[in-house]
């Protein structure tokens, strides 16, 4: 087990507004982390400034094998938006397609076990005509068909009916990450909690808790729900 991604003393600031204070998280291999918190509690900022979409005001983002920001750390990180759009004239196949030709770590064999396992049939729909829990299961699987260091997944269970859920978590924990991690970012935290081997806590744009989960479990005889519902006092 080796780290694979760190964020050191990032901040990201907006006119006089903190979106991030000071965060700093290791990402290690063969890990499924959790960052966890409420909306608005700075996720998807971070999740952002990780696939190189923002930049930081201060701090700084060590990639896999040291990438250099830009192309070269873009090419080690998959990521799921909590929305991922395509023009509404694109299929599902175009949408697989269009991955293929863009990425040069994109496996084919991986497409397909994804498509399968998330029960993918209508790749001759319209994107725009899909489902809201459609639309999450072609984007994991797309997210998933790439043969890379680090998965960003950004509220991949909202809106989700159970099946839809299950399945999204089945795909997860399908996953090889001998060499990769995933990264979840979430409030949902009883329907995934499971499934996560480390969380990290956030709230008003800081980490405010992080732990091993079969620590908490056994030394603290806590569910990862009962940990979050403590630090943050409210209910879910």
């Amino acid at each position: 087990m080796k780290t694979l991604l760190q964020t050191k003393e990032i901040e990201m600031r907006y006119a006089n507004k903190h979106a991030l204070r000071k965060v700093s998280m290791d990402v290690q291999s063969g890990k499924i982390i959790g960052l966890l918190g409420p909306n608005g509690s700075g996720k998807t900022t971070l999740m952002k400034l990780i696939a190189g979409l923002l930049q930081p005001s201060s701090g700084e983002v060590i990639y896999p094998d040291n990438a250099s920001r830009g192309a070269e750390s873009k090419s080690t990180i998959s990521f799921m938006p909590d929305e991922l759009k395509f023009p509404s004239y694109m299929s599902v196949e175009d949408a697989f397609t269009f991955y293929r030709e863009l990425y040069p770590d994109y496996s084919p064999d991986l497409a397909s076990q994804m498509q399968k396992l998330l029960g993918i049939e209508e790749m001759r729909s319209k994107m725009s005509n899909l489902s809201k829990g459609q639309k999450e299961r072609v984007a994991l699987a797309l997210t998933f068909s790439r043969k890379t260091k680090i998965y960003l997944l950004d509220e991949p269970l909202g809106g989700i009916d159970p099946v839809g859920k299950k399945k999204i978590i089945d795909a997860i924990l399908s996953m090889q990450l001998d060499d990769s991690s995933v990264l979840i970012s979430t409030h949902l935290v009883k329907d995934v909690e499971r499934i996560f081997d480390c969380v990290y806590f956030i709230s008003n744009g800081a980490i405010v808790f992080e732990g091993d989960c079969d620590e908490m479990r056994e030394q603290s005889e806590k569910t990862v729900e009962q940990a979050y519902l403590e630090v943050f006092d409210y209910e879910i």
